[in-house]
């Protein structure tokens, strides 16, 4: 457990590092993701970054595909407009926070967790070739934790 104590700066820093150790793991998932081709009925791709219900819980991904006729299958792996599918950010080890770096108002630690994982994961996206992934797409942080912003992944096509 990290204990309270250290300030918002030492506390991004801290966070980053452990975002950073598990960026492989990602970066690889990420390569696996973008092997999979993506038909043309696919207009877009979101990726939603969960944090929990107080901001607490370890961040997961989850990437949605969606285009005009969505359709649920979850025995298809392929790539199709209304598929979802959890991307492992390799975040399952990482060392806990004390709670009190979140429930602090005035320090508001969740907003600061929530804008650097969102850079972060964007960070590795682009580092696969992501700016150039077939399909357009965007990340942001689900129940509006961090600044309500999405970042933009790759260009449209």
């Amino acid at each position: 457990m990290i204990p309270f104590g250290l300030n918002k700066e030492q506390f991004q820093a801290r966070y980053r590092r452990c975002l950073e150790r598990a960026s492989k793991h990602l970066i690889d998932e990420l390569r696996k993701l973008f092997s999979i081709g993506a038909p043309d009925s696919v207009k877009e791709a979101e990726v939603q970054i969960f944090l929990g219900e107080d901001g607490l819980d370890t961040p997961t991904a989850w990437i949605y595909f969606s285009g005009e006729n969505n359709k649920v299958d979850h025995s298809d792996p392929s790539i199709f407009p209304g598929r979802s599918m959890e991307l492992s950010v390799g975040l399952e080890n990482m060392e806990a926070f004390d709670e009190r770096y979140f429930s602090d108002e005035e320090f508001n630690g969740i907003t600061l967790v929530a804008n650097t994982t969102k850079h972060r994961f964007a960070e590795c996206w682009w580092k696969t070739g992501g700016w150039s992934y077939a399909i357009p797409a965007k990340v942001w942080i689900h129940d509006g934790f961090g600044d309500g912003k999405a970042i933009k992944l790759s260009e449209n096509r």
